[in-house]
């Protein structure tokens, strides 16, 4: 479980480092559904799931 939550902490950091760039404005906009909202909230699910596979791991 724990290359797992690697896995899923990594993917955060990736979406959290997207959430920046589109809010800064380097990046234009995918779609209109795709603002620095969405990337942060997604990049939250996957720290919060990176969390979550490395507890279970432990015990």
């Amino acid at each position: 479980m724990g290359v797992l939550a690697l896995i899923f902490n990594a993917l955060g950091w990736i979406c959290a480092l997207i959430g920046i760039i589109t809010a800064v404005g380097v990046m234009p906009l995918f779609t209109d559904e795709l603002t620095w909202v969405f990337w942060f909230g997604l990049s939250a699910i996957l720290f919060l799931a990176s969390i979550a596979f490395g507890r279970a791991g432990r015990e």
